[in-house]
């Protein structure tokens, strides 16, 4: 599972960027795991908990390490054996379980949803764009918050595949475009396969995929889990997602959303030991035969013949000097996730994350480089996390200080994105902190004042610090620089509607 928030960070990760040939010569291998441990190393020494990650090349493991906590309440280490939610690395069980069912003769692709769900409001998407991520589904999140009804205000409700389908059959949303006409990834078209999985089967999600694919794989430690919210004896092994406070000393949970019982686009745990065997499965064809997974190896298709990068759960490389590539990640509550198959050559790596990490792509970047025989790079610290910290142990003022000097006398030692200031006065409007917003979102637009989006964050400050007519003007000039930010333009209609603006 991918929120969408996660999805520009995480989600779609570029193939090539990962698909540069391996050059380790096995002779070296020693010195590979050295490097891969100075790394680890380094990203520690600089407050980055790197998880757990697996590297293997030519079917041989050749460096393992774990670092960071498993959870915080109790504080408690991440060990070899930790078992992480693995978020959208998911999908791709689900599309296996799909082709078995099609291996069966129980489904076939091409025929539509409706056929096998009844319920199903749209007859004309197939269990094939299902798979490819062109059903034009609506995301099921918007809906839930949209339309789901709390009873008990109190109460930490975890909704699942039925209770969802429930509420989205009951509202019947229109499609966000015609099937096949063009790619979105779509967590709602997974949740829809699993119910599929289900319907022909007539066994829970869960067993099945113990059933065909974890247990002959010999996956003892991989599972659809039944959420629980607090910790469970029965799985003592489980990762739990955290984060750092804005703060930057506190940590807190990540790991609660109300639709975590969802199946088909999320909720598997694993274990580093048990993808290695997963991926191996796949390069080895022993799961299932070689022509399904070339099948499902195979980009999608849109209606006007244009090709897309996904296959049935895998992304895929598109670089064809380099070896058979599949990869994708995830990223949920406070796990990120990363699971890279070289099929051809039996190479690969795994990444498991729990804290919240910014640094995702950073630790990604690390190893990809390692693994093609160049340095990798230490990250530079992110500003935000700077001032944050300068707010909370002093104040507003000495913090935009902080900030110009830096910028002006340390141009290259800290990431200045232009994001880095947005996420800050957000998160400081989290905090209560409404003046420390303001004064941020304002430093943002004199730092960079030809971009759009700064002057519709500072209105929302604006907005809620009271100053309407300001916050106007801000939204205004949002929209005037940039026709395509519709959002900045119906916030303005918005506020001139209620405070009777320009009569």
């Amino acid at each position: 599972m991918t929120s969408l928030k996660q999805l520009a960070l995480v989600c779609l990760i570029s193939a090539c960027f990962f698909s540069c040939k391996n050059e380790t010569n096995t002779s070296n291998v020693d010195d590979t795991a050295s490097e891969f441990a100075e790394f680890v190393s380094t990203m520690t020494a600089e407050g980055i908990p790197t998880g757990n990650i697996l590297v293997y090349e030519n079917g041989e493991i050749v460096f393992k390490s774990s670092n960071g906590l498993r959870s915080i309440t109790p504080i408690d280490s991440l060990d070899l054996n930790s078992q992480f939610r693995l978020a959208s690395v998911s999908k791709q069980f689900t599309g296996m379980a799909i082709m078995k069912l099609k291996e069966a003769g129980k489904l076939e692709y091409d025929q539509n949803v409706n056929t096998i769900l009844p319920d199903f409001p749209y007859d004309n998407i197939t269990v094939r764009q299902l798979l490819h991520h062109t059903s034009g589904l609506t995301d099921y999140e918007r809906i839930v918050d949209s339309h789901f009804v709390r009873e008990d205000e109190t109460k930490q409700y975890i909704l699942g595949n039925n209770e969802i389908l429930d509420i989205f059959y009951r509202v019947d949303p229109e499609l966000d475009f015609q099937p096949g006409e063009k790619w979105d990834y779509s967590n709602t078209g997974y949740l829809v396969l699993a119910s599929i999985v289900e319907k022909i089967s007539g066994q829970h999600f869960r067993t099945f995929l113990k059933d065909e694919i974890t247990d002959p794989v010999g996956m003892s430690n991989t599972l659809l889990y039944n959420y629980q919210i607090e910790a469970d004896p029965n799985m003592p092994n489980r990762v739990f997602g955290y984060q750092k406070t804005l703060n930057q000393t506190d940590l807190v949970a990540n790991d609660y959303n109300i639709v975590n019982d969802v199946r088909g686009d999320g909720g598997i745990y694993s274990t580093l030991d048990d993808l290695y065997k997963w991926n191996l499965a796949l390069a080895n064809h022993t799961i299932i035969p070689k022509s399904y997974l070339d099948e499902a190896w195979t980009p999608g298709k849109l209606n006007n013949g244009e090709e897309t990068n996904y296959g049935f759960g895998w992304f895929l490389g598109q670089d064809e000097t380099q070896p058979k590539t599949v990869f994708h990640s995830g990223g949920w509550v406070g796990f990120g996730t990363f699971l890279h198959n070289e099929v051809d050559d039996k190479s690969g790596f795994i990444v498991l994350t729990n804290n919240s990490t910014e640094h995702f792509g950073d630790i990604l970047r690390g190893i990809a480089n390692i693994r093609s025989g160049k340095a990798y790079e230490k990250p530079k610290p992110n500003i935000k996390n700077v001032l944050a910290k300068t707010i909370f142990e002093e104040n507003i003022n000495k913090a935009i200080a902080q900030y110009k000097n830096l910028k002006s006398n340390s141009p290259d030692a800290y990431n200045f994105a232009e994001t880095e200031l947005n996420i800050l006065g957000y998160g400081l409007l989290n905090e209560n902190r409404v003046d420390a917003a303001v004064a941020i979102f304002k430093l943002n637009t004199e730092q960079f004042p030809e971009s759009a989006n700064p002057y519709d964050s500072y209105g929302d400050a604006l907005v809620i610090k009271g100053d309407t007519l300001n916050a106007l003007k801000n939204y205004r000039k949002c929209f005037e620089m940039d026709s395509t930010l519709q959002y900045a333009k119906d916030k303005a209609e918005a506020l001139e509607i209620a405070y009777k603006f320009g009569e």
